[in-house]
């Protein structure tokens, strides 16, 4: 399994961390990917922490109202403090996630607010923006730069408001659902980000000229193509240079760029530091 997390104390709390003196504070945030292994978690109790899991890949099983739910790439899972947490994922899944535990006197109004405690389970799609904000969270953690809680709160917010406006959005609600030719595409950057994939030919795939395959793309997504495809090639780049001893330039080629000095430019435009900095944070 991968697991890449950052936690504002030193330790891990089990049970969570209640903080009614703070608006809003990010207690602890993280990453899974199963690869080998599988992973339940068992809290009769729960913790006394909100907690938000994004299931990016595969699919995970969580037990709600006495029955098991399969929940699937693209849904979210909202826990508010002391309710039951049963939920497992299994590597023949392939499941990936993004997860983050957060209190504050304010955190049950920005959930209301925003949504998001009308269900356990929300259906948002793939959200790049949200991806970003769970890792620089994460970045922040691990990096504990000055003013870092100020920082992670921020982007907390920034986060429960993108997840809040897709859901009140009702005009773009499940809308991928209705657009099976963009979801193949989408399933075919994800299969095969290393090739050189040309815009013109995914476009006669769906049978749409350019504009109108880019036009709809991003009514689906949130953004263009070529967009989408970099940042599924650096998001693979980040768990290459995180979790195997390959070096920026094979990084680079293994996710489709052969010039590794416009891999370097393409990465830290992403990420906000060049590719090796990054690798050394883990190594």
């Amino acid at each position: 399994m991968i697991s890449i997390s950052g936690n504002a104390l030193d330790y891990w709390n089990e049970h969570g961390i209640e903080d009614n003196e703070r608006l809003l504070a990010v207690n602890c945030c993280g990453y899974q990917k199963l690869i080998t292994k599988d992973l339940t978690r068992q809290r009769d109790n729960g913790r006394v922490d909100f907690q938000i899991i994004y299931i990016v890949g595969g699919q995970g099983t969580f037990y709600f109202e006495n029955k098991h739910t399969y929940v699937s790439s693209g849904q979210i899972v909202v826990y508010s403090p002391n309710q039951s947490q049963h939920y497992s994922y299994y590597a023949r899944d392939y499941t990936e996630a993004y997860w983050i535990h957060f209190t504050g006197y304010a955190a049950q109004e920005y959930l209301e607010q925003f949504g998001l405690l009308n269900s356990s389970i929300h259906t948002v799609g793939m959200m790049n923006e949200v991806v970003a904000l769970f890792e620089k969270i994460i970045y922040e953690l691990n990096m504990n730069k000055p003013l870092s809680e100020h920082m992670t709160t921020a982007n907390l917010i920034e986060l429960l408001t993108l997840l809040g406006r897709k859901l009140q959005n009702k005009g773009n609600r499940l809308k991928s659902d209705y657009h099976e030719d963009i979801n193949n595409i989408i399933q075919i950057m994800h299969e095969q980000y290393n090739k050189n994939l040309i815009i013109e030919d995914l476009a006669k795939m769906c049978s749409l000229s350019i504009y109108r395959f880019i036009h709809k793309f991003k009514a689906v997504t949130g953004t263009t193509p070529i967009k989408y495809i970099t940042s599924v090639r650096i998001n693979e780049a980040k768990s290459l240079l995180s979790e195997t001893s390959l070096s920026v330039q094979e990084v680079a080629s293994v996710v489709g760029y052969h010039n590794p000095l416009y891999f370097s430019r393409v990465f830290r435009n992403a990420v906000g530091m060049p590719p090796s900095s990054y690798k050394e944070q883990f190594h």
